[in-house]
């Protein structure tokens, strides 16, 4: 079964000299961009709970925003080099890029990989060298795993949501990207995420990259880590500038 969905992307304008982002029609304020949004289960006892906030907050510390002259997005660190993983919808037609760390330290980045049929790119951060990386979850995902979802939806920085995985091997087409295999999940998700990783609540380990929203309902999609990683690994070595 084929979907059809949204690549999950804002847009920036410039308008008399000044940066606006446009969220679905809708003014964010900028005192909102400077907080951090986390939505987790009532269920979870005290214990678990510590062990998510711990978890939590060494994530948000390796997840980015992106900012292009078109796009707004999200990433992460992946390696020591101080590659972050991110969208290709996110950085298309763009070289450099700015980075904004979850304390709101900017820095610059380089496009060195981007694919024109899977939706994933890699921007390499000199600021971030030796930087120690998330990790990467080894085996993919199974329905009825529970995730975090992290990135900058709607511009509000260090957001995080939870859910499971709800379905997996999902295709999805939007042009100009075939995503293969994916990951549906339930954790909310919207524009401002891409690029944002999927991980395991239990190991902070990213199984994914949030990438798409369906347009019939709020079904987000994830590419599995497992499934780009020798494209952007290639990246890495040898890096396209």
């Amino acid at each position: 079964m084929k979907w059809r969905g949204s690549i999950l992307l804002s847009i920036v304008l410039l308008t008399g000299g000044m940066l606006m982002i446009v969220y679905i029609n809708k003014t964010v304020p900028e005192k909102l961009q400077r907080e951090s949004t986390i939505i987790l289960s009532n269920q979870i006892s005290e214990d678990k709970r510590k062990n998510v906030k711990e978890i939590i907050h060494d994530t948000q510390k390796l997840v980015v925003m992106i900012e292009t002259e078109n796009s707004l997005g999200s990433g992460f660190l992946y390696n020591k080099k101080g590659d972050i993983i991110t969208n290709a919808h996110v950085v298309t037609g763009s070289s450099k890029v700015k980075i904004k760390m979850a304390n709101y330290k900017q820095l610059e980045g380089m496009v060195i990989g981007i694919s024109k049929e899977i939706d994933v790119a890699v921007i390499r951060v000199k600021g971030l060298t030796g930087k120690e990386p998330l990790p990467l979850s080894k085996r993919d995902a199974e329905v009825g795993d529970e995730v975090l979802a992290l990135g900058s939806p709607l511009g509000l920085q260090n957001s995080v949501t939870s859910g499971m995985i709800s379905g997996v091997n999902r295709d999805l087409e939007i042009p100009p990207f075939s995503y293969k295999n994916t990951y549906q999940i339930s954790a909310p998700i919207a524009p401002g995420n891409s690029g944002g990783p999927l991980i395991r609540k239990d190991t902070g380990e990213v199984i994914g990259i949030n990438s798409a929203l369906s347009e019939e309902g709020q079904i987000g999609f994830s590419l599995p880590i497992t499934q780009i990683l020798p494209l952007v690994e290639n990246w890495s070595k040898h890096p396209k500038i």
